[in-house]
């Protein structure tokens, strides 16, 4: 008997999921996070895996998804760092892209964020490499070395690298980290030239300095985890997910921490894919709510929506990630009065300690948790590993106090108010993901996971128009299990600009044979044995009038060498960047405006069995046999129902009869998760345990 771990540790819980190779068998742990140090939290739930017969001698991987990154650059708590760059160039971060986010009235009181690395540790080195490659000026050697001197006696631990055109020849900053391996050794470096080959200056610069500050705080975590997993008497290898929704042994990402940044919702978005599959419901928009933030996904035809880059909080980031919305509305999310009558939930959260009022562990302040708990949405019981238990009286007086008293209205009004705000912030980003991409919701299945995504989803489809709701059979432990249905993946960038009307097809296919070997050699090196190992193919498109580009897939080939770039696949790909643009934006400029090619790009892919998802066994009882009794809830009114306190059956998910629909209202309790269907909906469960809801 073998196991695969995952374990996601998030802002409130840390979810543990275990699945035995053969069969599918699937065990459960939820343990309090521990945000002073994550690694407490791991080790715990490797730990509590033992009393449910997890041997750690019988785990051959430990999959994690982690928000220390992320985390980090939201909180501005990374190690100081210096940066290099060419001469001249001491500004790049200063000058960034001279754009103001919002609206053109905002370059009014628009304040810059912080640099990353502030304008004295910048250091400037003579040498010059053309946009082609070729070197204008040598690289001064002894500048470099005064440098590194310099930066050692100043105790800088990490240091960027990102020299001028290097992305097209990084032989300068080779050159450099061979003088700073003599002369500073143990100091943290990043060349830009590996971790981003992509052109754009600032922003190559910018993601080379915050993958840098990471270095030294990442490197210290992983090591920690595999102490934690040796400590267990395991001898498994520790696998990070990427935002890419790859995995990578865990010394990639100690060198590359930049590349976990949406490691852990990630995660979440790849087991949407696989349990969306199995129901049937290859369209979807997920909704990911924790305790401290949302993350909102559009899965298209069983696949999420990549980028080539993005952005997390101020900073635009160079690294593929699965395109994911995130919001500061979680269950832990504190409502306050603004002003004198203002209602305001988020982005500050009450987190793990103390937590929500309801939680009795000191919390008093009003959170999203505390509404659903003085509604009855949440019945009072025990939360996720049993420490934690729900106390109405303190979730009422913390309502009563916050928010109810100063607008003069009762706590269930202020409650309605607060998810009301919560639920509109959420279909607010829906439609980000959604409509703003040029898709129609109202043909998505939401599909809500996290420990509160239940809570809101039948609600957030109203709001949208959307007719299904699909809830997994361990919605605060999607994330988690997603790491384990996963491949390995490591990508590769290469800048090739030039229009299509001036493109010299052999030296294109060459710079793309050589892109897919790199990527393919690079699986080859992280695969694990009994794999199969493939590469798929991209080229980034844009019409030679604009600054951004869509990417488009060329190729998906496995066992063997990658396939050619033929005149036919090329113009294919042309004709689907026509029709990409088509469906994102509403036009093409097919005919009209040349295509430009601006990038190769490829990842390599060592797949990873995937453990099966079994069906359930069939219940041989009806809805009102499962029923473990009505509790009192207050819903709000609307057309067909006038609102106000409803007798609500209240089901145990063990326990939900399969194949057969029943009405709403009606609540489904389990450990990790809690499901409220709203009145003017139905539910059915299939036969891998999801509740298919739809809307009346």
């Amino acid at each position: 008997m073998t196991w695969r771990v995952g374990i996601d540790i998030g802002g409130t819980f840390t979810d543990v999921v275990a699945i035995e190779e053969e069969t599918g068998r699937r065990v459960y742990e939820k343990v309090p996070s521990t945000p002073w140090d994550p690694s407490e939290s791991f080790a715990n739930g490797l730990d509590g895996l033992t009393g449910h017969g997890v041997a750690a001698d019988e785990t051959t991987m430990v999959m994690h998804g982690t928000t220390v990154a992320t985390n980090a650059i939201l909180e501005s708590k990374y190690s100081e760092a210096g940066l290099i760059v060419a001469h001249g160039h001491r500004e790049v971060l200063e000058c960034a892209r001279q754009t103001v986010p919002g609206g053109f009235g905002n370059i009014a009181y628009w304040e810059k964020p912080p640099r990353v690395v502030p304008l004295e540790l910048v250091r400037e080195v003579k040498g010059r490499m053309a946009h082609t490659g070729d070197e204008m000026v040598p690289l001064d050697s002894e500048s470099v070395r005064a440098v590194a001197e310099e930066f050692r006696s100043m105790g800088i631990e990490a240091v960027a690298v990102s020299l001028l055109n290097s992305y097209r020849n990084p032989v300068h900053e080779e050159a450099v980290r061979a003088i700073f391996t003599e002369v500073y050794p143990e100091c943290y470096l990043t060349l830009s030239s590996e971790l981003s080959r992509e052109y754009r200056e600032y922003e190559r610069t910018l993601s080379t300095c915050l993958n840098t500050a990471l270095m030294p705080a990442l490197t210290r975590y992983v090591k920690q985890l595999s102490s934690a997993i040796a400590r267990s008497g395991g001898k498994s290898e520790l696998f990070v997910m990427q935002s890419n929704g790859g995995l990578v042994p865990d010394a990639d990402i100690a060198t590359q921490p930049i590349k976990a940044v949406l490691s852990g919702p990630a995660a979440g978005v790849l087991a949407a894919c696989a349990f969306g599959r199995v129901a049937d419901e290859p369209d979807l928009i997920t909704l990911d709510m924790g305790g401290t933030s949302t993350d909102i996904c559009l899965i298209e035809n069983g696949r999420p929506h990549m980028l080539a880059e993005g952005k997390i909080e101020h900073y635009n980031i160079k690294t593929p990630m699965v395109d994911i919305t995130t919001l500061g509305a979680g269950g832990g999310s504190i409502a306050t009065i603004v002003g004198d009558d203002s209602l305001r939930v988020g982005p500050q959260s009450a987190g793990a300690s103390p937590g929500p009022a309801a939680y009795g562990k000191g919390g008093t302040q009003a959170t999203v948790t505390d509404a659903h708990v003085v509604l009855g949405r949440i019945p009072e019981a025990t939360l996720g590993d049993g420490s934690i238990t729900v106390d109405r009286d303190a979730a009422r007086k913390a309502i009563a106090d916050n928010i109810a008293d100063k607008l003069g209205v009762t706590p269930e009004e202020a409650a309605l108010g607060i998810l009301r705000l919560a639920s509109e912030n959420m279909a607010r980003g829906i439609s980000l993901t959604s409509v703003a991409r040029g898709r129609d919701p109202r043909r998505f299945t939401l599909f809500p996971f996290g420990g509160a995504g239940g809570l809101h989803a039948c609600r957030c489809a109203e709001i949208m128009q959307t007719r299904k709701v699909l809830v997994p059979l361990a919605p605060g432990l999607a994330c988690a299990e997603g790491l384990l249905m996963t491949d390995l993946r490591t990508d590769a960038v290469y800048t090739y600009v030039r229009r299509e009307d001036e493109i010299d097809l052999p030296e294109l296919q060459q710079a793309y044979r050589k892109i897919a070997e790199e990527a393919l050699a690079s699986a080859r090196r992280e695969s694990v044995d009994q794999q199969r190992v493939g590469v798929e193919t991209f080229l980034d498109f844009r019409y030679s009038s604009q600054a951004y580009e869509i990417r488009v897939q060329v190729d998906s080939h496995y066992d063997g060498d990658p396939n050619e770039l033929s005149e036919e696949a090329w113009q294919k790909a042309i004709e689907e960047f026509h029709a990409a643009h088509e469906r994102t934006y509403g036009y093409s400029y097919k005919g009209q405006d040349p295509v430009e090619i601006v990038a190769l790009a490829a990842a390599g892919i060592g797949e990873l069995r995937r453990p099966p998802i079994n069906e359930v066994a069939s219940k041989n009882t009806g809805w009102d046999e499962a029923n473990l009794g009505d509790t009192q809830v207050f819903f709000e009114a609307k057309a067909g129902h006038e609102g106000g306190w409803v007798s609500t059956p209240v089901y145990p998910r063990d326990g939900l009869p399969v194949g057969l629909s029943t009405s709403g209202p009606a609540i489904v309790v389990q450990e990790d998760a809690t499901f409220v269907l709203e009145p003017g909906w139905s539910m059915t469960v299939d036969k891998n345990g999801q509740i298919l809801a739809t809307r009346d």
